[in-house]
């Protein structure tokens, strides 16, 4: 009795690790991603602020919002879980737009989260093809309090 114990609170156990280390990764994940989602952002907001570029920004913030979204949208996500990824997102937007010179490794960075960002857009293309009214709610949403944000400093 005691060993058959024993090996089920071992069971026990196992599980209980596998099952946090699993639900890290998600968070780790979601978290590169927001990462991710603040470099390209803050890349589209230098672009607007130095050259005016408009379209430039637009398709950076677009890329940024879907693969955020897509992301996000993959698996049910805690109040946390989201206000850390928010927050991920604006320091890492700050961090690249208040750049005063971009290095080789600023611009390593930013070409890293292109890649990166747009193959988390074709890998959960179906979960933003489904949920495309909401994200595109937010982008423009949050794309013009941006947008306003810049031209307005």
């Amino acid at each position: 009795m005691i060993i058959l114990f024993s090996k089920l609170r071992l069971v026990l156990i196992i599980f209980l690790v596998l099952f946090n280390f699993q639900k890290r990764s998600f968070s780790n994940e979601f978290d590169n991603i927001s990462a991710c989602a603040g470099v390209i952002m803050g890349d589209g907001a230098a672009e607007l602020r130095d050259l005016q570029n408009e379209i430039n920004f637009d398709n950076a913030f677009e890329l940024a919002i879907k693969a955020f979204y897509g992301e996000g949208l993959s698996q049910a996500r805690s109040n946390e879980d989201i206000i850390i990824a928010e927050s991920i997102i604006a320091s890492n937007v700050d961090k690249i737009y208040m750049q005063p010179e971009w290095t080789a490794e600023v611009y390593e960075e930013v070409i890293r989260c292109y890649r990166i960002l747009g193959l988390k857009v074709l890998e959960k293309s179906e979960i933003i093809k489904n949920n495309i009214g909401l994200i595109n709610q937010y982008l423009s949403k949050y794309k013009a309090r941006l947008k306003r944000m810049i031209n307005a400093g």
